[in-house]
């Protein structure tokens, strides 16, 4: 039609539906490759009960930390909100980040705006909370690799990484000359206007949150019984963290399994290799499930006690 609906629409579907079609095909490729059997035989063997206590723990334990990282990534583009209604909040997104990475940030937007943030400035304070997280895993995944380079695929990570520091370093370049032509732009000028001082600070906000969702994932793996040594956890769960934030699966579903399934299967119970790989789906299914149980929970809870927070202005600063 020359009103061009159709065509929106087919691209809405194909934004909505594509990540979960690349879940599917990702789960498809594991279920191909191990027996049915050997994954029903390790989900029997499963600890349930501790591991759900477990992943309940890790969500309130990640929570404080998590809402005072985006509490100083809001600040540096001159928005201020109390902790406590920042901790609510950020709690509340959780419902929504079961969705997708990208869907449970801009939330933060969205509840920005209804507090009297000015839409622009709110699109700018997700933008920079964005990009520090992006950094902060990068520097992270980076860190990992070289300290404890896997044996396998040691070339295409290193070499995504490297390429994708790059793209960081090019990107801090741009906010340091601050060009006319971006900084001017209403969307992006709060990203200028924090500049590298403000991306320092949302970075050294973020990173003791990475790092301790980087522990207790290996913790996860310890209690399910597959005896990931602690330096090659730390390692490399930062690079599954990063893949896994990526809008290509909705949360994280299908690659971080096809990622933990290729780094932790060695370390895994179990006679053969199909078993070990087996094992390791098999915990990384359940506690993606719980995790999207607990999220859900804690983010009721959190909207609930958002909503009786009374009405105020915003304390954005000029």
């Amino acid at each position: 039609m020359a009103d061009g609906r159709p065509r929106g629409t087919a691209r809405a579907l194909l934004e909505r539906w594509l990540p979960w079609a690349v879940a599917v095909a990702l789960l498809a490729v594991l279920f191909t490759r191990i027996p049915a059997e050997a994954l029903k035989a390790a989900l029997r063997q499963g600890t349930y009960l501790p591991l759900a206590a477990y992943v309940l723990f890790e969500i309130l334990a990640g929570l404080p930390l998590d809402a005072f990282a985006t509490r100083e990534a809001l600040a540096a583009v001159g928005v201020r909100r109390p902790f406590r209604e920042m901790l609510l909040a950020r709690g509340a997104t959780y419902m929504l980040a079961i969705l997708s990475y990208l869907v449970g940030q801009g939330s933060i937007g969205l509840w920005l705006s209804r507090r009297g943030v000015r839409a622009a400035r709110a699109t700018g304070a997700v933008l920079l909370l964005m990009a520090a997280n992006g950094i902060v895993l990068l520097l992270i995944a980076a860190a990992g690799l070289l300290i404890d380079p896997p044996e396998e695929q040691r070339t295409l990570l290193l070499t995504l990484v490297a390429v994708c520091l790059a793209g960081v370093v090019l990107y801090l370049g741009v906010i340091a000359a601050r060009p006319r032509w971006l900084a001017g732009r209403t969307l992006l000028a709060p990203l200028f206007e924090a500049g590298l001082s403000g991306h320092l600070r949302a970075a050294a906000a973020r990173l003791p949150y990475m790092l301790l969702l980087a522990v207790l994932h290996w913790g996860g793996f310890r209690i399910w019984g597959i005896e990931v040594p602690l330096v090659r956890g730390l390692a490399w769960m930062p690079v599954v963290l990063l893949i896994s934030a990526l809008p290509i699966t909705p949360g994280g579903l299908g690659s971080t399994q096809a990622l933990q399934v290729l780094f932790f299967a060695p370390y895994a119970a179990g006679a053969t290799a199909e078993a070990r790989a087996a094992d390791v789906l098999a915990f990384s299914l359940v506690h993606y499930g719980f995790s999207v149980i607990g999220m859900f929970l804690v983010g009721g809870v959190c909207v609930a006690l958002l909503r009786r927070l009374p009405p105020e202005e915003s304390e954005e600063e000029a």
